[in-house]
């Protein structure tokens, strides 16, 4: 009782002195609060990361740190995008120190944040706390646009015990073709994500690394990129749809013979070829059956 009682008169001090206008007694007071681990600090501190004082918000993102509880990790990754560099870093670091939260849903979500650098530590920190149910939005990940958000992934799925991705992704546009070269069935997941983000040259390279599987799942992706902008991404989209053999292109590169561009109707006659083969391949096989 007395020690309770002790706790809720330290952490009421330090409450008013937080709002008091002293710098010097202010980072005191969060030091305190940071020490008495008392969840009741909580709120008070997150808080503190919308204050105007750039030293008080670094001090307070570095003293949630302190705390296992889900409810400071979205305070924290909202301070990722603060306008100060050094309050960025401190929840960067914070984050990445922590002890595992109870749950990675709020990382989880952050993995589809608008912006990269919280995409990135997101990634980084689920590597760090080393809970395997975090496996399978890191894959996911892998499809990010962003070539650094990629790496970092790829990095995490290393510590989680999956070394192999980190062999295939170095940020570039030929990650993905490495990752459907492997044939790793997971990788089916970014390499469809990938086809509707990020650069012609990343989407071309996601839609010819589908090809290897002969997975039919992202065709209607595919028919859709066959009207796509640019010329690169249309090409890859029809070579790719050509190998899946799914005849419910057939009818979308039709339409695509009266592409503008030529190199894109020769893809597309190709991949109508390989379409043809496919069928008659079908239709001879089942003529031979018994």
């Amino acid at each position: 009782m007395l020690k309770n009682l002790k706790t809720t008169w330290q952490l009421e001090t330090c409450l008013r002195v937080l709002r008091g206008q002293d710098r010097t007694k202010r980072l005191e007071a969060i030091d305190g609060l940071s020490a008495l681990r008392d969840a009741r600090a909580i709120e008070p501190l997150t808080d503190l990361l919308r204050d105007e004082d750039q030293e008080i918000r670094i001090a307070a993102a570095q003293a949630l740190g302190r705390f296992s509880d889900a409810r400071v990790l979205a305070p924290l990754l909202r301070a990722l995008l603060d306008d100060h560099k050094e309050v960025r870093l401190a929840a960067a670091r914070t984050l990445g120190d922590m002890f595992a939260a109870p749950t990675n849903e709020p990382l989880v979500k952050a993995l589809g944040h608008p912006d990269a650098y919280v995409r990135a530590v997101a990634a980084r920190t689920l590597g760090k706390w080393g809970k395997r149910e975090a496996i399978p939005h890191l894959i996911a990940a892998l499809g990010d646009k962003e070539g650094e958000v990629r790496k970092v992934a790829a990095k995490a799925l290393k510590r989680l015990g999956e070394p192999s991705w980190q062999q295939w992704i170095d940020g570039t546009a030929q990650d993905f073709a490495r990752m459907g070269a492997a044939g790793e069935r997971r990788a089916l997941e970014p390499l469809t994500r990938a086809l509707t983000t990020g650069t012609p040259s990343l989407r071309a390279s996601a839609a010819r690394g589908l090809a290897p599987f002969q997975d039919t799942t992202p065709v209607p992706v595919l028919i859709t990129l066959l009207r796509d902008e640019h010329p690169e991404v249309r090409i890859a989209a029809a070579e790719t749809l050509g190998e899946l053999g799914d005849r419910r292109a057939v009818e979308p590169l039709l339409f695509a013979l009266d592409d503008r561009k030529e190199n894109v109707r020769e893809a597309v006659v190709a991949a109508l070829d390989k379409l043809d083969q496919s069928r008659d391949g079908h239709v001879q096989a089942a003529q031979t059956k018994p």
